[in-house]
């Protein structure tokens, strides 16, 4: 009997832990990058400046200097959950730029639908903006 009760807890115990190791899960981060050939950084960091502002972002923190932008939503499509957070890190590598953009939906799982659409909205808008 005891070792059935012992047995029951550990079965228990497991549970619990999986349990709130899924709640700890870290945030879901959708990612994409993009290469540009024949544009200075200068030219691409002022695009995705201009971007990020047509895409209806608020740049909260700007570091030119290690090509890092940190944004926010305008507008939170979502009441319920924190506004969606951007970054974009932008390197000069040898004869090309690298875009890398980072959109998080914070509180919002199993969404990449939305969070490619933010992406590419990014890149739309980034291409725009080069020509």
């Amino acid at each position: 009997m005891k070792l059935k009760t012992l047995g029951l807890g550990f079965i228990l115990l497991v549970l619990i832990s999986c349990a709130s190791l899924h709640q700890n899960d870290p945030i879901d981060i959708y990612q994409k990058t993009q290469s540009y050939k024949n544009f200075s950084f200068d030219n691409v960091w002022s695009a995705a400046l201009r971007s990020i502002d047509e895409i209806e972002f608020i740049v909260r923190n700007a570091t030119k200097e290690i090509g890092l932008i940190h944004a926010e939503a305008k507008m939170n499509p979502d009441p319920r959950f924190l506004p969606p957070l951007m970054n974009v890190i932008i390197r000069e590598e040898t004869r090309r730029i690298d875009v890398n953009f980072h959109i998080e939906l914070p509180g919002q799982r199993d969404d990449t639908g939305k969070r490619r659409s933010y992406a590419n909205q990014f890149f739309r808008a980034l291409k725009k903006n080069l020509k």
